[in-house]
């Protein structure tokens, strides 16, 4: 059973093994923030779930980019945690508004080819769309914790927002761990320079989009390896 994992007094982190995806959760006095929502409708009903066992307060929602496994629980989050605040810059406002039907079937394409058992549920998938654009940043007060969210530039995608909050940096797919960074459709030359405005908050834990758990050495690794892309 999935369950989150205590990064700091204050963060959680869930790792689904399916696709080896990161959902955070930041939990106040007065609310809790939950970083992503996972692939399809089965895995947020899991992810509901392991929300309250960490806490029973209101709840608001940062995606941190566009990409299926990312967003596509919105809608089961919202329905059981009762959710109104969607986070998410504008490109992914725009972007989940006007190409739903073409993102679900891009991505049950890929999920077929993978041989994921989620490809029925995710060519199904109720797309919410976030209501909350940040283009640059917003702090958000959970009541005593404060998670400020940030846009640092074209990236992994067009529209990727980072979260930091109580010491830890939620980096979704600016930082991969486990696996090469997806670079398919990415800013290659705005990726390096977004790590480099990311790395000053990198005083301690730092969440990938997928994998473990890094740190600051890692993320100068990996920023290395992409500025190398473009050379």
């Amino acid at each position: 059973m999935i369950r989150f994992q205590p990064v700091s007094s204050d963060v959680h982190v869930l790792r689904h093994p399916v696709l080896d995806v990161n959902s955070t959760l930041v939990v106040g006095r007065e609310c809790a923030l939950l970083v992503d929502t996972l692939s399809c409708a089965s895995q947020a009903i899991r992810l509901a779930e392991a929300v309250r066992e960490v806490t029973g307060l209101p709840v608001q929602v940062v995606n941190t980019h566009d990409h299926f496994d990312h967003v596509f629980g919105n809608a089961t989050i919202a329905r059981l945690l009762e959710v109104a605040d969607f986070w998410a810059h504008p490109f992914v406002v725009t972007r989940l508004s006007r190409d739903a039907a073409e993102i679900r079937a891009d991505a049950y394409r890929w999920c077929l080819a993978r041989d994921l058992a989620i490809a029925e549920e995710v060519r199904d998938t109720e797309v919410l769309v976030p209501n909350r654009p940040v283009a640059s940043r917003v702090d958000i007060d959970l009541g005593g914790v404060v998670a400020s969210v940030r846009h640092l530039g074209p990236a992994h995608t067009r529209g990727d927002l980072v979260v930091a909050a109580a010491g830890v940096l939620v980096a979704g797919d600016l930082v991969e761990e486990g696996a090469p960074p997806d670079t398919d459709g990415a800013d290659l030359a705005g990726w390096p320079l977004a790590l480099d405005a990311l790395l000053p908050e990198a005083t301690g834990p730092v969440v990938p989009g997928h994998g473990a758990v890094v740190d600051a050495d890692f993320v100068v690794r990996q920023r290395a390896e992409l500025a190398a892309l473009t050379t």
